[in-house]
C-alpha cells in the first residue's frame, strides 16, 4: 500500500489532514529506472521532499481530524499532479504526476508511455480512490469535510518554481476559489500572523487539492494548503530536524486552531 490512513486520537471532526510528499522511500524496481547515481539521487531527495510534514502535522490527528499520508517518495510518483500531462503545468518541466525531470532540469528517467500509464494505473488511481472514499466517509457521517494540504518549501526557490522572488514567507496559504471558504484562509492568515510568522496567500505557491470525484462538484468539500518553510524547523541542506521543530509544530497547532477550523 502506497499510503496509510491513520484514524483520530481525539473526538472526531470533519477534517482531513493531507500529507504527500513527506516519504524518502524508494521502490527497488522504481529506483532502477531512475539515472541519477546514489549521490544525485540523495541531492534531489534533499531538495524536493517536505521533510516531516507527517510529524509537523500530527497534532491533526490530537484535535480529530484523520490524516491521509503518502509512504512513497514524490519521485515515484505525485498524487499532488493532474494525471493528465494536458491539464498539469508543472508537466511542462518534467514535473507531472510521474516525474522525468529533476529539479534542476536533468533527465531523471526513460519513461514509456506504457510505463507511465502503469504507475498511474497501480499508484495513482488507487491513491486517489482511497483519498476520495475517505472524504466521502466524511462527508456521509458531518456533511462537510475539510481537507488540511500539508507541505513545505525551500527558503531559496527551485528553478523548477514559477515563482522566482528570493524574499519568500514563513507560511503560504494556498486557496482555490470553488473550494477555499474566504473565512478559513483569512483566520489563518490571522493566526498565523499571531504566532509571528510571514503569511502570504497564494505565494509562492497557489491552489490546493481537492479529490477529483468533488472538485469543482461538491461545495461541502472545502480545502486549504499550509505551505511552512523549512529553514524554520530542518536543516535544509540534509533534512535534519532543528532545535525550533517543536516549537514550530506547537505554534503551527495554535494558528490553526484559532481559525476556528475545529468549531
Amino acid at each position: 500500500m502506497s499510503f496509510e490512513i491513520l484514524q483520530p486520537r481525539g473526538p472526531a471532526v470533519p477534517v482531513v489532514g493531507h500529507v504527500p510528499h513527506a516519504s524518502t522511500a524508494i521502490p527497488g524496481p522504481v529506483r532502477e529506472e531512475i539515472l541519477l547515481d546514489d549521490e544525485g539521487l540523495a541531492r534531489e531527495l534533499v531538495r524536493l521532499t517536505d521533510w516531516h510534514t507527517d510529524e509537523l502535522f500530527d497534532w491533526l490527528g490530537d484535535r480529530g481530524g484523520v490524516m491521509f499520508v503518502n509512504r512513497l517518495s514524490r519521485l515515484v510518483f505525485d498524487p499532488e499532479r493532474f494525471a493528465d500531462d494536458a491539464q498539469e503545468p508543472m508537466a511542462a518541466v518534467g514535473l507531472g504526476a510521474v516525474y522525468t525531470r529533476t529539479a534542476s532540469g536533468e533527465r531523471l528517467r526513460e519513461l514509456t508511455q506504457e510505463g507511465r500509464a502503469q504507475r498511474i494505473a497501480r499508484l495513482f488511481e488507487p491513491y486517489h480512490a482511497a483519498l476520495s472514499e475517505l472524504v466521502g466517509s466524511q462527508l456521509a457521517r458531518f456533511g462537510r469535510c475539510t481537507l488540511i494540504d500539508c507541505h513545505s518549501f525551500a527558503t531559496l526557490p527551485l528553478p523548477s518554481e514559477s515563482d522566482q522572488r528570493p524574499d519568500r514567507p514563513d507560511i503560504c496559504i494556498g486557496t482555490d476559489p470553488s473550494h477555499t471558504p474566504p473565512e478559513l484562509a483569512a483566520g489563518l492568515e490571522r493566526g498565523f500572523a499571531a504566532e509571528g510568522f510571514r503569511v502570504r496567500r497564494d505565494a509562492p505557491f497557489s491552489g490546493c487539492l481537492v479529490p477529483l470525484r468533488y472538485y469543482r462538484r461538491e461545495r461541502r468539500v472545502a480545502s486549504v494548503m499550509i505551505e511552512v518553510r523549512r529553514g524554520l524547523y530542518c536543516a535544509e541542506s540534509t533534512g535534519e530536524r532543528l532545535p525550533a521543530f517543536p516549537e514550530v509544530r506547537g505554534a503551527l497547532e495554535r494558528a490553526v486552531a484559532s481559525s476556528g477550523l475545529f468549531d
